[in-house]
């Protein structure tokens, strides 16, 4: 059976629109700034939500929403892309918040994403606390 493009399905027959984005958590709590898949921009093979997490993160901070004294990579990020090619959603993420199946299930519904969604990690998004882990490993010897 051959997957059907989200666009093809006429607007009476929809449930609510999913979402591509860009979100964090912070303090337990996922802050998500979206963008219907219908107004989303193709990026290569994807349609994505063009904010960078840096223009987003400001604004957040200038709006009181996240702490104005850390840097947008401090927390654990991730991005929701659709995939023109599979016809999927893909949720990248941090593996700390990939650990956590509430918190995906919970960036999940908010972007009303449908239940064949993947998830992945990706090395783009890595929190302080994951690098720290990182560098913390041994050298390898020469």
């Amino acid at each position: 059976m051959q997957k059907r493009d989200w666009h093809e399905f006429p607007p009476r027959r929809r449930k609510k629109e999913p979402h591509v984005g860009i979100f964090w958590v912070v303090g337990g709590k996922p802050i998500i700034d979206r963008t219907p898949l219908g107004e989303a921009e193709p990026y290569g093979d994807h349609l994505i939500h063009p904010p960078s997490h840096l223009d987003v993160w400001r604004l957040f901070q200038q709006g009181g929403i996240v702490p104005i004294d850390m840097e947008y990579d401090e927390h654990p990020r991730g991005r929701v892309i659709y995939s023109t090619k599979s016809h999927r959603f893909v949720l990248l993420a941090d593996k700390c918040i990939l650990r956590d199946h509430g918190m995906v299930a919970k960036i999940m519904l908010v972007m009303n994403l449908p239940e064949d969604s993947a998830t992945d990690k990706d090395s783009h998004y890595r929190c302080a606390v994951c690098l720290g882990k990182e560098l913390e490993l041994p050298l390898p010897s020469r």
